[in-house]
């Protein structure tokens, strides 16, 4: 039996060794940032929510280049275009990789693409998504929305009040006939659960600070009796989880292969492209196959359900978009791709569904490969370097009144200026940039195209027949959703109400199920 000496003597050790490591570091000039306390540096002072918003206030005081530790953990924060540029696109070599967290590790999230490490593996992933995504494939990909589309509009028409549930729906079907070849019917399908559950199993992860493990790795050793180690029955059950949606559909989908009866799709080709694969070959194609829905399953929950919302709170820029959107489409039929250049104000539109509320509003944290300076000042192997995109979206020397929604601000003015695109802060940075932004932006476009061309969105009404406040909040650490809100949501005639529930009959979404 051990020592109850063991535990303390150990934790007293790491604490030395923590000690040591910061004391070196100060020897060598780190760039400016609030005070820490000895040991435990900022630890106390990093919100649990929210985080941006701190850093932000953080910068106006220390700069757009700022330094951090938790617990002997560097961290730089970093708040302007410049910078960012600067570092993790100019230098993308040096920071193309992520921090080591622990508990995703535990999980199996680091064989992901969002956090695997920087090595010939992660390029393959990488590889495999951008060509599925690319050109090539475009036409396919956008009849799959399109045919999603004309099922979803039947869902909201008969449950306008299940939105929610039926955005997540439509996201998952989308990403699951492409992958998979699989037809998502309900929320009670098993690929939509098990995704759905590791989504939110990855955003928890992934939350800073939010396991105690991933400050202190070594916890991972001690053994399941050992107080504070909790976190690994959590681990555990969450590893499950992301094991089956790894592995049981790209199982049934093998022996559809050898049986001649595979439906065209991702992961089918994969498999009939290389009959031969060795084992980590065949561990990267299960691992590209889960990660595919993760790549831009819930950040394009995340921005549909925040155009619903700006919808309700700005009519007069709903007004504004149905009216270009029916004298380019008309009402004899639907939005399509074919539209999208002939729609300058829709686009401006989606420019600020991105901007206002960013479904991450700090990028996924970068990790420097080696020693870096930067304006005079070091940056240490191993450091976590944090991307404010929130921060920058909402600069009003960058963007006048930043927590209004103005489309306006991306088309031409008077004087010849408009506001940059936000999406160059939105969908990560450098070599780590997010590879499902294609999908994710066609998602977008057809969703808000063709519900505004079909449907009214306004506040609730309350109980005397006027409009009840919506919160306009968000609520989440890594990726950021709106409060839970309601809206009315109706048909905008009686002729689009038919027309709908005509592509119900054709679809035979209606024998279906409707959620």
């Amino acid at each position: 039996m051990s020592s109850p000496l063991a535990g303390p003597l150990f934790i007293l050790l790491v604490a030395c060794v923590l000690l040591l490591y910061v004391k070196s570091l100060s020897q060598k000039r780190l760039p400016p940032g609030p005070r820490g306390l000895p040991l435990i540096g900022n630890a106390l002072q990093v919100p649990a929510g929210r985080e941006w918003a701190t850093f932000a206030a953080w910068a106006q005081m220390y700069g757009d280049f700022m330094y951090l530790s938790v617990f002997g953990r560097p961290m730089v924060v970093l708040t302007s275009p410049d910078a960012i540029s600067d570092l993790l696109e100019k230098r993308g070599t040096i920071y193309a990789d992520r921090p080591k967290l622990t508990m995703s590790g535990m999980i199996g999230h680091d064989d992901g693409v969002p956090l695997a490490p920087y090595d010939r593996q992660h390029k393959e992933r990488r590889r495999l998504i951008l060509n599925a995504l690319g050109p090539r494939n475009a036409t396919e990909m956008q009849q799959i929305h399109e045919d999603k589309m004309a099922q979803l509009l039947p869902r909201i028409l008969e449950s306008p009040s299940q939105f929610h549930q039926h955005i997540r729906w439509l996201v998952a079907s989308i990403v699951y006939q492409f992958t998979h070849g699989h037809v998502v019917h309900d929320s009670h399908d098993r690929l939509f659960q098990l995704a759905d559950q590791v989504n939110q199993d990855f955003a928890r992860t992934i939350a800073p600070a939010a396991f105690l493990v991933d400050i202190f790795p070594f916890l991972r050793y001690l053994p399941d009796w050992f107080p504070g180690t909790g976190f690994k029955a959590v681990a555990k059950e969450m590893r499950k989880t992301w094991v089956r949606l790894r592995d049981e559909a790209y199982d049934d989908i093998q022996a559809q292969v050898a049986k001649g009866m595979a439906q065209p799709s991702f992961t089918a080709n994969l498999i009939e492209s290389n009959p031969e694969r060795t084992p980590e070959e065949d561990f990267l194609y299960r691992n590209v196959s889960a990660s595919f829905y993760a790549a831009a399953s819930d950040t394009t929950v995340s921005a549909i359900e925040s155009f619903f919302l700006i919808m309700a709170l700005y009519p007069h820029i709903q007004t504004k978009a149905q009216a270009e959107i029916d004298a380019v489409v008309g009402s004899a039929r639907l939005p399509t791709f074919s539209d999208k250049l002939k729609l300058p104000y829709i686009e401006a539109l989606i420019k600020e569904i991105h901007r206002w509320n960013p479904v991450v509003p700090m990028a996924v944290p970068h990790r420097a490969m080696q020693d870096d300076e930067y304006r005079g000042y070091h940056i240490p192997a191993g450091c976590t370097v944090i991307a404010n995109s929130w921060a920058i979206l909402h600069d009003p020397t960058l963007y006048p009144d930043p927590f209004e929604v103005i489309p306006e601000r991306y088309l031409i003015k008077t004087d010849g200026r408009r506001n940059p695109d936000p999406r160059a802060w939105a969908f990560g940075y450098g070599r780590r940039s997010c590879p499902g932004q294609v999908l994710a932006e066609d998602t977008l476009f057809l969703v808000v195209t063709t519900i505004l061309a079909t449907f009214d969105i306004s506040k609730p009404l309350g109980p005397d027949g006027t409009p009840l406040e919506l919160d306009a909040t968000y609520s989440g650490s890594s990726i950021s959703h709106p409060s839970r809100f309601e809206c009315n949501i109706t048909p905008r005639s009686q002729d689009i109400a038919r027309l709908i529930k005509s592509m119900a009959d054709i679809a035979g979404t209606q024998d279906a199920g409707l959620l």
